[in-house]
């Protein structure tokens, strides 16, 4: 009988080469699973995996102490579980289909349901603000013009991290002020082509003429290389520029602030969804959380009885 590591690594394969998922995709699917094994140490056949023991493994992730920065914190978000429960889940469901169980422990256990009620998209102020430390703190002229680049790119295009880091120079077209997300890159693995706003293109003519004694054909450039920028080097970027401004944020705010200024605009929905590259409607709607009662003030006043 096959032990679950071995069951796992036939999955990750079917994963990365027959369904050809995005390493993004499978990067979750082995964080979970490690986590799971660590907190489950017991847990070395399928034959143990019961819904007992899966209540167990929850039970543990909520209470276990853990080390955040410098304090010990327990407990866990709902989304948090939902993300363990999901990934969990289409392995113990792949195993079923494989015959190796007979439904998945995870069947009569029903996910949370997240209460998306958080504010995560950024203010103009913090915006304003982590512009001004790009110009005010970048090492040379290529580096000004690359993290403003950077900057523009997240904040009017709202792409995501895999996306924004594969982006190639190919991929302008300075003629049709156009840039393309190639399906290779993007979640939805559909190509979609975006109008860039007025402000980005000025940056990107900027930037692309300090560059151009570059030879790679990555669009983001790494800082000390003639090479694309690194998701380590994304990270570490996020890090100083979170220092340097004074504004906490992570990358993701970009797509959700991408996603309200354009609702704000009154933007249909469905373009939106377009836009953010989502395949389902309800993707997008989860963005319009980020949007404040407060705001809508002068809608309020449009009604007419």
């Amino acid at each position: 009988m096959k032990d679950i590591h071995q069951l796992f690594r036939e999955f990750i394969v079917e994963c990365e080469y027959a369904r050809k998922l995005r390493p993004e995709t499978t990067r979750g699917y082995r964080a979970v699973f490690q986590l799971f094994l660590k907190v489950m140490p017991e847990i070395t056949d399928i034959a143990a995996l019961t819904p007992d023991m899966l209540n167990e493994f929850f039970r543990r992730i909520e209470t276990r102490p853990r080390k955040v920065g410098k304090q010990i914190r327990s407990g866990v978000k709902k989304s948090t579980i939902k993300t363990q429960w999901s990934k969990l889940n289409v392995f113990f469901e792949w195993l079923c289909k494989r015959n190796y169980m007979i439904e998945s422990p995870l069947k009569h256990i029903k996910a949370p349901r997240p209460n998306y009620d958080d504010f995560r998209r950024l203010e103009d102020s913090q915006i304003n603000k982590i512009y001004s430390s790009v110009v005010r703190c970048s090492a040379s002229p290529l580096i000004i013009r690359r993290d403003t680049l950077m900057v523009s790119l997240l904040l009017f295009c709202g792409i995501r991290k895999g996306e924004f880091i594969s982006l190639q120079v190919k991929d302008i077209d300075l003629i049709k002020n156009e840039i393309t997300i190639r399906a290779e890159t993007s979640k939805s693995k559909k190509t979609r082509v975006l109008t860039m706003h007025p402000t980005l293109i000025l940056h990107l003519k900027d930037y692309l003429k300090e560059r151009k004694s570059l030879k790679t054909e990555l669009l983001i450039v790494s800082s000390k290389k003639d090479e694309g920028l690194t998701r380590h080097g994304l990270k570490h970027w996020v890090k100083s520029l979170i220092v340097r401004s004074g504004v906490r944020f992570h990358l993701h705010q970009f797509r959700h602030t991408f996603a309200c200024k354009l609702c704000e605009a009154n933007v249909n929905v469905f373009k939106v969804q377009k836009l953010m590259g989502h395949t389902e409607i309800a993707m997008t709607m989860r963005y319009a959380r980020s949007m404040r009662t407060e705001d809508m003030t002068e809608d309020i006043g449009k009604i007419s009885i």
